[in-house]
């Protein structure tokens, strides 16, 4: 994966001013914009625009905030974009935590693998122009393309720190083959994919192949000791939640999910560096999610895509870990190295190693009987699942505690689960 970005330039700019350490305590609106650009094979040249926006009232509780809205769009040269807007507030219902989001996402190459992990075989020379065996560079990949709308509630149990979640959601995926969606592209000797190879064979069900609505129900618990959110010096984040998608909303198929997630901080030196875990585990209790749903990771406050990739196990190639039920775990160290002052603006650069893994723990069950039989070896293995490991090192440059641009790099440990990935974007993993 290559990207190229004005991260680095913004990094090199800030650190050609003086230096100053007093932090200035922020009041009213702060509006951080930034250029959304990057650069990526499949996807092309992005450009677009996103902004984190702060409202800090009369500066009493920062560097907490009243408010916050995150916004942003971009677009690709070959078809990818995101319209988004979130919003975070624990002061629009007096004691209850409002967090919502509002997304159309386009995901013209959307990684797909196969199913259960190390039991789905990725042959790299498929993909590979300078081989004999290549098929095309996008057989493992197709069209997701989704529209997002979710809001979560979180109130007091006992105190501050335990609390009850309830929420909702709505989604309605359009997936189909990428190479009739990406007409630019004229390299390949193969035209199917592996998506498409799955609906030919009935590996992908005739109802599920073109996607469909998904309506759900989400509640649980939450167990919070966090000294300040954005970066934690100590405490817990500890969460579980139940989510429900009965056929009563217009489900295909119904069925609930659990999720259990615990995160805790360490301070090594005080303000400065931070010892992280996170250990998570999701599954399938009942009923049969479909299929473009595998990867989804409900938390209490969004649904993210894994396991694979920026959000869960750094380095190793997006979804390639895709079934019923997961185990996951991050290790990452946060060191602020410098402080400084910059335009009225409080900053921070730091970095951040790290090492992530991740496995499927519960099997995604699907028809495999219409795959040709001389053909069996090439697309499913024989081994069992094991553990998927990445690791690698982030840098950050934070403004105003708040908002951080993040920019991580990731190996990955076994050349099944691909080979490196360059990440960029806003916040520390968890």
């Amino acid at each position: 994966m290559k990207k190229a970005t004005l991260a680095f330039m913004i990094l090199l700019f800030a650190f050609s001013l003086p230096l100053q350490a007093d932090e200035i305590v922020k009041t009213g609106i702060n509006v951080g914009p930034l250029p959304s650009v990057a650069y990526n094979t499949d996807t092309g040249f992005q450009y677009g625009l996103l902004a984190n926006i702060f409202f800090y009232g009369d500066g009493a509780i920062y560097p907490e905030y009243y408010h916050n809205v995150y916004v942003e769009w971009n677009r690709t040269t070959k078809g990818a974009g995101l319209a988004q807007i979130e919003y975070d507030s624990e002061y629009l219902i007096p004691g209850i935590r409002v967090t919502a989001d509002l997304s159309n996402i386009i995901q013209q190459t959307w990684g797909f693998y196969g199913f259960n992990g190390a039991q789905s075989v990725y042959n790299a020379s498929w993909v590979d122009e300078g081989s004999v065996a290549y098929k095309n560079r996008l057989y493992y990949a197709m069209k997701r393309n989704y529209f997002r709308f979710l809001v979560n509630f979180q109130g007091n149990i006992t105190g501050d720190n335990f609390r009850w979640l309830g929420g909702l959601g709505f989604m309605n995926f359009n997936v189909g083959s990428v190479t009739g969606t990406n007409a630019w592209d004229t390299s390949f000797t193969d035209p199917s994919t592996l998506y498409d190879d799955f609906v030919s064979w009935g590996a992908i069900r005739e109802s599920e192949k073109d996607g469909g609505i998904v309506s759900y129900l989400k509640a649980g618990v939450v167990y919070d000791t966090r000294d300040f959110e954005a970066c934690p010096m100590k405490g817990m984040w500890d969460e579980f939640v139940l989510t429900a998608a009965p056929g009563f909303l217009g489900n295909e198929d119904g069925w609930l999910q659990i999720a259990a997630i615990h995160r805790q901080y360490f301070t090594v030196i005080p303000e400065d560096l931070s010892l992280t875990y996170r250990l998570g585990y999701q599954g399938v209790l009942w009923g049969k999610m479909p299929f473009y749903m595998q990867g989804m990771m409900p938390n209490s406050r969004k649904t993210v895509d894994g396991l694979g990739g920026n959000k869960t196990v750094r380095g190793i190639m997006r979804a390639r870990m895709v079934g019923d039920g997961y185990l996951y775990g991050n290790l990452e160290a946060r060191w602020k190295l410098v402080y400084f002052t910059l335009a009225n603006q409080n900053f921070y650069f730091g970095i951040n190693p790290f090492i992530d893994a991740g496995m499927v723990v519960q099997p995604y069950r699907y028809d495999r009987t219409g795959i040709p039989a001389e053909r069996v070896d090439d697309y499913i293995s024989g081994d069992a699942e094991n553990i998927h490991v990445g690791y690698g090192m982030g840098i950050k440059l934070a403004m105003n505690q708040n908002m951080i641009l993040s920019v991580d790099y990731g190996f990955a440990a076994n050349a099944n689960d691909g080979s490196t990935g360059l990440y960029i974007g806003l916040g520390y993993l968890y």
